[in-house]
C-alpha cells in the first residue's frame, strides 16, 4: 500500500495500473465502477494527495485513514483538506477493490474490522503491502 500511495501522489498512472487487477473496482462519493480505465482516469484527473495516518488490516484487506489534500495544478498550493477512510482489497498480490468512505470509522466498520486490527505503520505496513 505504501507503493500505491507513492505512485498515486506522483500521478504515475501506469505504475498504479500495474498494481491493480484487470477488473479492479473503484467506489466513492461519485459512484462505483470497475476496470483499469476508470482507475487510470482517477489518477490522471486527481488534484489530491493521500497521506496515510492509520492502518488496519486483516488477510487481504487494508483500511487506511487518509489525510486528503486538494492542490492547485498550477503550483500545488493546498486549497482544502479532509480525512477519509479508504479500503483496499488485495487479490493475488494486486489491488482488486478501492472504496472511499467519509471517515475511518465507517471504513473500518463497513470492512468488518475493528480497533484490534490496527497496525503499527512503522513495522507492520510493509507486510500487508500489495505488490509493494
Amino acid at each position: 500500500m505504501l507503493t500505491f500511495h507513492d505512485h498515486f501522489n506522483a500521478g504515475r498512472t501506469d505504475e498504479v495500473l500495474a498494481m491493480a487487477t484487470d477488473d479492479v473496482a473503484v467506489g466513492g462519493a461519485r459512484g462505483r465502477g470497475e476496470g483499469p480505465d476508470l482507475l487510470g482516469e482517477w489518477v490522471r484527473r486527481k488534484t489530491t494527495t493521500l497521506t496515510p495516518q492509520r492502518w488496519f488490516a486483516r488477510e487481504d484487506l487494508v483500511v487506511v485513514e487518509e489525510l486528503v489534500e486538494w492542490r492547485t495544478r498550477r503550483d500545488e498550493t493546498v486549497t482544502d483538506r479532509a480525512v477519509w477512510g479508504m479500503a483496499f482489497t488485495v487479490r493475488n498480490g494486486k489491488i482488486a477493490r478501492i472504496s472511499r468512505y467519509a471517515d475511518i470509522g465507517e471504513a473500518v466498520t463497513s470492512s468488518g474490522l475493528d480497533e484490534s486490527h490496527e497496525m503499527d505503520a512503522e513495522t507492520d505496513v510493509s507486510r500487508s503491502d500489495a505488490s509493494s
